[in-house]
C-alpha cells in the first residue's frame, strides 16, 4: 500500500490531480476566512449561512486531502484519516449543512418575491436530502449501489423543486436579485440534468453489473466494521479516472456555490 511521502512519479496524472485538489482546498479555506468570516454578526440569517458554509468548506478541504471512493474502499493514502466510515460521517454532516443553506435561500427568496408558497416549499428541501444520506449509508455499508441510485435521484428531485421555485420567484424580482435568482434556477436545472443524464445512470449501471456478477453484500454489522477498517490505497489512474470529474467539481464549484450563498443580495 502507498503511504504519503513515497515516490509518486510513476503515477503523474493522479499526483497532478491530487495536487490540484489540495491547492483548491487551501484556496477555498482562505476564501472563506477572508470573505465570509468578516460578515459574522451582520444578521441572524447571514450568521447561519456563514456557519453552515464553514462546515461545508472545511469538510470538502479535508476530503480533498484524503480522497476516497467509499463503496469500493479505494483511497490515496493508507492512513486512519482515510477511513471510509470517518469520511462518510463528515460528508453526511457537510451535505446536510449545504441542504440547509439552500433551504434558507429559497425561504428568503419566497419572502422578497412575495410568494408564500415558495417559502413554504423551502421546508421540503432538507428532509429528502437527509433521507438521501441514509440511502448513501446503505450503499456504503452493504456494498449495494442501489442506495446510490436512490440517493442521487432524491438530490435530483429536490434540486428540481429548487429550480422551479427560483424560476417562479425571478418573475417577481428585478435588478441584481433577479439575475441572482434566475442564475440559481439555471444552475439548479443544470445540476438536475447532470444527475439525470450522467450520475444516476452511472450508479444504475454499476448496480446492474454487480447483480449480474453476484457481488456479495454485507450485513449491517459486517458493513460497519468493513467501512471502519478496510481501505485499498492505490494510485492507479484507471481506478481514479472515473471519479475525477465529480470529485473535482464537488470540491471546487460546489464549495464556491456554498460560499456565494453567504453573499446573495436578498436582504
Amino acid at each position: 500500500m502507498w503511504r504519503e511521502g513515497e515516490n509518486v512519479g510513476g503515477w503523474p496524472k493522479v499526483w497532478l490531480w491530487w495536487t490540484a485538489l489540495k491547492v483548491i482546498a487551501l484556496f477555498n479555506m482562505l476564501l472563506w476566512l477572508t470573505t465570509c468570516l468578516p460578515r459574522a454578526g451582520d444578521s441572524t440569517t447571514a450568521g447561519w449561512q456563514i456557519v453552515l458554509s464553514g462546515v461545508y468548506v472545511a469538510v470538502c478541504a479535508f476530503r480533498s486531502w484524503r480522497p476516497r471512493v467509499d463503496l469500493e474502499r479505494f483511497c490515496l493514502v493508507d492512513s486512519p484519516w482515510s477511513s471510509m466510515f470517518l469520511g462518510r460521517c463528515l460528508a453526511t454532516v457537510a451535505e446536510v449543512c449545504f441542504a440547509a443553506q439552500v433551504a434558507l435561500v429559497v425561504h428568503r427568496v419566497g419572502v422578497i418575491a412575495n410568494l408564500p408558497w415558495i417559502s413554504a416549499a423551502s421546508a421540503a428541501i432538507v428532509p429528502p436530502l437527509v433521507l438521501a444520506q441514509a440511502f448513501c449509508w446503505y450503499s456504503v455499508i452493504t456494498l449495494d449501489h442501489l442506495g446510490h441510485v436512490v440517493e442521487e435521484s432524491l438530490w435530483a428531485a429536490t434540486m428540481a423543486l429548487v429550480s422551479v421555485c427560483l424560476a417562479a420567484a425571478a418573475r417577481n424580482l428585478g435588478g441584481i436579485p433577479f439575475w441572482c435568482v434566475a442564475g440559481g434556477a439555471a444552475l439548479a436545472g443544470s445540476f438536475v440534468a447532470f444527475m439525470a443524464l450522467i450520475d444516476v445512470p452511472m450508479y444504475a449501471r454499476r448496480w446492474r453489473t454487480a447483480r449480474r456478477h453476484s457481488h456479495p453484500r454485507l450485513s449491517l454489522q459486517e458493513g460497519l466494521t468493513d467501512a471502519r477498517r478496510r481501505r485499498i490505497a492505490t494510485t492507479e489512474w484507471a481506478i481514479w479516472r472515473p471519479e475525477t470529474a465529480w470529485l473535482t467539481g464537488y470540491f471546487s464549484v460546489a464549495v464556491w456555490i456554498s460560499i456565494s450563498l453567504v453573499y446573495l443580495p436578498l436582504d
